[in-house]
């Protein structure tokens, strides 16, 4: 048997710290690339939000619209309800 010299022994341990320090690389290198890859999903998902984005002036006018419109139908439903109430009178 033959003891461990220094060389044999420093071979071994900088081969080990190579490939654990690779293994680490190599890991931040893997979550890098989905961190790269999430940022462009979100990038996609914002630049979508922002197109389907209403402003506060738009859902007003869209408001105002539907204000005129449902305003429009409680007059006819009055002048329906007048001309039934004078037909119930005759």
């Amino acid at each position: 048997m033959t003891p461990i010299d220094f060389e044999f022994g420093f071979k071994t341990l900088w081969g080990l710290a190579t490939a654990a320090g690779w293994f680490w690389v190599n890991g931040i290198s893997n979550r890098l690339k989905d961190a790269e890859k999430d940022r462009a999903d979100l990038r996609k998902e914002l630049h979508q939000v922002k197109l389907e984005y209403r402003s506060k002036k738009d859902a007003e006018a869209d408001q105002k619209t539907m204000m005129d419109f449902l305003g429009r139908v409680e007059n006819k439903l009055d002048k329906l309800a007048d001309k039934i109430d004078r037909k119930a009178d005759k």
